[in-house]
């Protein structure tokens, strides 16, 4: 059963507490009337709650006699007027609403807690939970023969070695004060967590708290099945505790009084060696490490590292300790085989020494661990960070389930990003015919707004996988950041500047206030990516309409490769996006066929079966619906075409001065499809082959755009070479500009 509740107890910091109040004296064997003047306080009972004092005979039964007296405010206080009792003995008893620190509210019910107290020895009395668990064992020891002062003395420790806390039975219990500000004060809140943590309703926590009296009393000391049910109770609460003490504090203060409440793990026994609080480092006690920082090679080795430390140390955090929460739970399979699927590691503590054995490193990349030593309490009092050096022919592990279902989500987003700029490129490849741009590309157009909506929701996905794979094995880092440069470049080609996020953590407060990033610092963060992929990647045929999330994320040198020299040419850097090119000609991967992008059997072919000769990288829309007479939306954009890989280098021998083996590259393609096509010069005939062939793709505007031919080629005017940004961005975001012209 889960705790869910927390109890309390009451203690009055009075001039008894630091004389006589709690000391061990010797009761005497004659018993006299006296005068008392009985306070104390019932804490956390809120005003208008009863007490009740019950007179008792030497054998601490019920003499018959009683009075009354109110909580008279909201710290629990009470009082009874000076009078004569015929002993010292009496039992108090509180009963009413309470104020619950665990839900941070009134109880919603009454409860009922005693005591029993000697007034001889302090006429200020507190009723808290110790005092209830610890009456019934006085009464049944006192039943047995035993003198009243040995019988609180015996029951005094009893209890409190029950919960560890043996340490503060010099104090009777009747003492201990929420508000007094001492360790008797934390060990009161902590037992009083732990027991009301037992139950959802106070007549749940009644019963519960009569059992524990009864095996308290009976026994001195508490069953195995009790025992058993705190423990699994503690791991529950544990996560609660500085919540409680928050609470303790806050409820205090506004009833006019400030209290000091310390560190309340210290107060639970939690290596279940009988004593709470020596799982911990005192203070001015330390931990060292003869060194925090291994370099390791690739292979692995065995190393010992010296430690010195006063109290015991552990390599995993204690079951029963503080629950560690972990939000990340959803991860646990990021990976196919295990998520330490490539981190070889065996750690041991033998009395004073750290010993770690590492095999060799499954991984492409270095990876940088730690290894923690925790105490009892699950802090981490030393840590070694490792540094262990990579294979780059390591082979990465396939994508576990969770991790597919994330790249399922962004390929989903991607997909409707592509297909709206499929579907605008269309509005301007007929644009002529039609003025479709004039008529639908606006601000307020619902594909715009789709657009970037989907760009930017790929994007949180994707940096959500990478920032959770980047605490784990950090091997998936370049295939996120390929994935990233993808969408931005296209976003810059279509919108300019654009808000570059980068970070996680932006998504997670409400941000509407982001500006635009410019493209040239958008470029020179993909470039820098791109080129990391490059070195990353495998050398092989890309694959990305097969249906298997792992061939659609882990990319091929030659997509990163394609995308980098999209960048560079549209930079102008004509001479570097060449070589790239001709790197993807060379390996020969794919071929050209007679494949024409601008007819839906082709788009029908690649739906069907999947990725053909010439498509290094496609994407499904699961769309395939129309918009206008001629405009259609393909249920699959192909991203990247050997097609537009070839007139892409042809463009790039051209702009470099080569011009004759530029036009055999074109001419190879004209092969192909079968295109009598005869322009000027080699620049147009890639123009008037992109516009025949490449209709259902996304890269026909961006070689407009950077040739100069877009103006006449669409017949639109220059502002509209840059999209509009949607009016819902301009309208929650103080920041954005919009794009001139609309």
């Amino acid at each position: 059963m889960m705790f869910k509740r927390f109890l309390f107890g009451g203690g009055l910091a009075s001039l008894c507490l630091l004389s006589s109040c709690g000391e061990d004296k010797n009761t005497s064997e004659e018993i006299r009337p006296g005068t008392y003047e009985v306070s104390g306080r019932a804490e956390t009972f809120v005003t208008g709650s009863t007490l009740s004092l019950r007179v008792l005979d030497a054998g601490l039964q019920a003499s018959g006699k009683q009075y009354a007296a109110t909580v008279s405010d909201n710290l629990g206080s009470f009082s009874f007027a000076s009078q004569e009792y015929e002993t010292p003995y009496v039992e108090l008893e509180a009963n009413g609403y309470f104020f619950n620190p665990v839900k941070g509210d009134l109880s919603s019910g009454t409860l009922v807690l005693r005591g029993v107290e000697d007034l001889s020895e302090c006429e200020t009395a507190n009723v808290n939970i110790l005092t209830h668990l610890k009456g019934q064992r006085v009464k049944t020891l006192v039943k047995q023969g035993i003198k009243y002062a040995e019988a609180n003395a015996q029951a005094q420790n009893e209890l409190l070695s029950a919960f560890g806390l043996q340490k503060y039975a010099g104090t009777d219990v009747s003492q201990f004060s929420f508000t007094g500000g001492t360790e008797e004060s934390d060990a009161l809140i902590a037992v009083s967590s732990l027991l009301l943590s037992f139950s959802q309703d106070e007549a749940e926590l009644t019963q519960y708290l009569g059992r524990l009296s009864r095996e308290m009393g009976e026994n001195g000391k508490f069953s195995e099945e009790t025992i058993k049910q705190m423990r699994e109770n503690l791991k529950y609460l544990s996560s609660s505790l500085p919540y409680i003490r928050e609470r303790m504090i806050e409820h205090y203060k506004e009833s006019g009084l400030d209290i000091r409440v310390n560190d309340l793990t210290r107060f639970f026994d939690w290596d279940n060696d009988g004593i709470a609080g020596n799982e911990v480092l005192e203070e001015g006690q330390v931990v060292t490490l003869e060194t925090t920082e291994l370099n390791v090679p690739n292979e692995g080795g065995d190393y010992t590292i010296h430690f010195s430390s006063p109290i015991p140390l552990y390599l995993e955090p204690m079951e029963d300790g503080p629950s560690v929460i972990d939000p990340d739970t959803f991860w646990k399979d990021m990976y196919e085989g295990g998520e330490t699927v490539d981190i070889v590691l065996d750690k041991e503590i033998e009395g004073q020494r750290l010993i770690l054995r590492l095999g060799k490193l499954n991984s492409r990349s270095d990876k940088v661990f730690m290894v923690n030593l925790y105490d009892c309490l699950n802090n981490v009092l030393g840590s070694v960070k490792i540094t262990q050096l990579g294979d780059k022919n390591a082979v990465l592990p396939r994508l576990g389930e969770s991790s597919k279902y994330v790249v399922s989500a962004m390929a989903l987003s991607l997909a409707e990003g592509f297909s709206r700029m499929n579907l605008i490129e269309q509005y301007y490849h007929y644009n002529k015919d039609a003025s479709f741009v004039t008529q639908r590309v606006s601000s307020t157009n619902s594909e715009i707004s789709d657009m970037w909506n989907s760009f930017y929701t790929v994007n949180n996905r994707n940096l959500m996988f990478k920032d959770a794979e980047a605490e784990r094995l950090s091997i998936y880092q370049e295939y996120c950041g390929a994935f990233s440069a993808l969408y931005y470049y296209y976003m810059v080609v279509v919108w300019g500047d654009v808000p570059y996020i980068n970070d996680y953590d932006f998504y997670q407060g409400v941000n509407f206030n982001i500006s635009r990033t410019s493209q040239n610092d958008i470029f020179d963060k993909l470039e820098k990516d791109l080129l990391a992929s490059i070195d990353y990647f495998e050398e092989k045929r890309n694959r990305s309409l097969s249906g298997d999330a792992n061939d659609y994320f882990f990319l091929s040198k030659d997509v990163a490769r394609i995308l980098l020299a999209d960048v560079y040419m549209y930079r102008g850097k004509y001479g570097q996006a060449e070589g790239l090119l001709a790197k993807v000609v060379e390996n020969n991967f794919y071929a050209l066929d007679a494949s024409d992008y601008s007819k839906p059997e082709t788009i029908n072919r690649l739906l069907e079966e999947g990725d053909g000769p010439e498509t290094v990288f496609a994407v499904y829309t699961d769309r395939g619906t129309r918009s206008g007479v001629t405009v259609s939306v393909p249920p699959v954009v192909p991203v990247m075409t050997y097609t537009d890989v070839v007139l892409s280098y042809a463009e790039c021998l051209y702009k470099n001065g080569k011009a004759s083996e530029a036009q055999l590259r074109v001419n190879e393609v004209k092969s192909e499809k079968k295109l009598q096509i005869i322009s000027g010069n080699v620049l147009d005939e890639i123009r008037d082959i992109r516009m025949r062939t490449l209709l259902y793709g996304i890269s026909n505007f961006a070689f407009m755009k950077r040739n100069g031919f877009a103006e006449s080629v669409y017949g639109v005017e220059k502002y509209r070479l840059l999209w509009p940004i949607p009016q819902r961005e301009l309208e929650v975001n103080p920041s954005m500009t919009p794009n001139p012209g609309y």
